[in-house]
C-alpha cells in the first residue's frame, strides 16, 4: 500500500494505491491520527486506486470519521470501484460514510459543511 498526501481548500487528501487489509490498515490509521493530531479535521480519502479493502481497512474509515465529528470535522471517501464498492454496499457501509464519485465533489461537500457552520 502507498499513501499520497495533498490539500485543497484546506482539506487533507489521502490517496490510497494498492489493497488495505489487516496488514497495513494501521498505516492508514496512523496517517489518519496524525491529521487530527495537527487539528486537520477535514479529510477526504480517495480510494481510486484500491481493489481490494477488507474490514480491517472499512473500519479505520469509520473510526476516523466518528473521531473527526467529535471535533466538528468530517471524512468523506471518493472514487470507489469494483469489489470495494461491493464491500461498502455488503456491510451497510454508505449509511456511515459519505461516498462521492470524485475528489472535488468530495472537497466541495466539506466546503460547503464548513461554510454553512461559519
Amino acid at each position: 500500500m502507498i499513501i499520497h498526501e495533498k490539500s485543497s481548500n484546506q482539506v487533507a487528501i489521502i490517496s490510497i494505491e494498492g489493497e488495505v487489509d489487516l496488514y497495513n490498515a494501521k498505516e492508514l490509521k496512523d496517517i489518519l491520527d496524525d491529521k487530527m493530531r495537527k487539528h486537520i479535521y477535514e479529510i477526504v480519502v480517495n480510494l481510486e486506486k484500491v481493489p481490494f479493502m477488507d474490514s480491517s481497512g472499512i473500519g479505520t474509515l469509520v473510526t476516523a470519521m466518528y473521531k473527526l465529528k467529535k471535533y466538528h470535522g468530517n471524512l468523506k471517501i471518493c472514487s470507489v470501484h469494483g469489489s470495494v464498492a461491493k464491500v461498502f454496499k455488503l456491510t451497510g457501509m454508505e449509511s456511515h460514510l459519505e461516498v462521492f464519485d470524485s475528489e472535488e465533489n468530495a472537497v466541495l461537500a466539506l466546503v460547503k459543511e464548513r461554510e454553512s457552520i461559519e
